[in-house]
């Protein structure tokens, strides 16, 4: 069982904000800085992996897109309590499709 929102946070002109929640009031304002501050993330990362491979330091940053095309979306899950677990199977073998995933546990 699961409930998801999945959306486009960066860069800010690949978003759509008609089917962003306006509520809470604040969604808009703090999702768009968190995006900016996840953008800074993942190039710290990519940078980071790319030296541990010996590549030059923005290597892998350029080949998923750099500054210009690299995307980030965000998916919100929400699990609400099953009503019948003992028919629940679990989530299907999958792949996520980005170069990065990051996980934030509430």
């Amino acid at each position: 069982w699961e409930d998801y929102f999945f959306h486009c946070v960066y860069p800010e002109d690949k978003r759509d904000l008609s089917i962003w929640p306006q509520t809470p009031s604040d969604y808009i304002v703090a999702t768009s800085e968190y995006a900016k501050e996840l953008r800074g993330l993942t190039t710290k990362i990519l940078s980071i992996l790319s030296l541990g491979l010996g590549l030059e330091e923005g290597r892998l940053e350029k080949e998923v897109g750099g500054l210009e095309e690299l995307l980030l979306q965000m998916k919100i899950n929400y699990y609400p309590k099953c009503p019948q677990p003992e028919l629940a199977l679990g989530v299907e073998a999958h792949t996520d499709i980005s170069a990065l995933t990051f996980i934030l546990h509430n």
